[in-house]
């Protein structure tokens, strides 16, 4: 009897951790794509460490079609935000209510660009000067990339309220797959349980 106890209490504790490494150990490896003229920051600060957003923003300026450029200022990185990434149908979480947001594009010191930020103006690059069907395009371009979040890739690391340029960054909505695990994960508990009763009892 005890020997039955014994089982039961490993396989709940089993299937309750099931979830949790499915989670922690989906990662992969970032591809960064650097264009020509375009310059990263890698800090790995805090978030409580990130200066207060200047009233401006660094331009930025890169090249597509045949010598062919484009400068993104203040306005229109201010435009783009709005266009793409303040979009509550795609990205549920609410980034235009921190100061913070720019940090979706920058480094921490919104004097350059986060690998993020050179991702999107690389595909920006292949694409054309700045318009709100080319900032999208660019936008899908990279969403399925794997970010610097360990384990999302671009767009669920936006999704869930994280920045993807920054690997210390941390999701702030927990995603729906994840309770959809656990749920599963007790259902199966709740049958293992039964089996075990039935076969201690055929025993008897």
């Amino acid at each position: 009897m005890k020997s039955i106890y014994v089982a039961m209490a490993v396989i709940i504790f089993a299937l309750l951790l099931t979830p949790l490494i499915g989670v922690t150990n989906t990662s992969g490896a970032m591809e960064v794509h650097h264009s020509k003229g375009l310059q990263v920051n890698n800090y790995v600060n805090k978030l409580s460490n990130v200066t207060k957003p200047p009233a401006t923003f660094p331009t930025v300026k890169y090249y597509y079609g045949a010598n062919k450029s484009c400068t993104i200022t203040t306005s229109k990185w201010t435009t783009l935000f709005s266009n793409v990434f303040d979009d509550r149908s795609l990205i549920p979480y609410n980034f235009s209510a921190n100061s913070t947001q720019y940090l979706i594009v920058f480094d921490i010191t919104y004097t350059g660009l986060n690998p993020y930020g050179i991702e999107f103006v690389s595909a920006l690059s292949h694409i054309g000067n700045l318009s709100y069907e080319h900032e999208w395009k660019a936008f899908w371009d990279i969403a399925n990339k794997s970010s610097l979040v360990k384990g999302y890739t671009n767009l669920k690391a936006l999704q869930s309220g994280a920045f993807p340029g920054f690997s210390w960054s941390s999701p702030k909505i927990r995603p729906n797959y994840l309770t959809e695990e656990y749920v599963g994960a007790m259902a199966a508990v709740v049958v293992s349980i039964f089996v075990l009763y039935f076969v201690f009892n055929r025993r008897k």
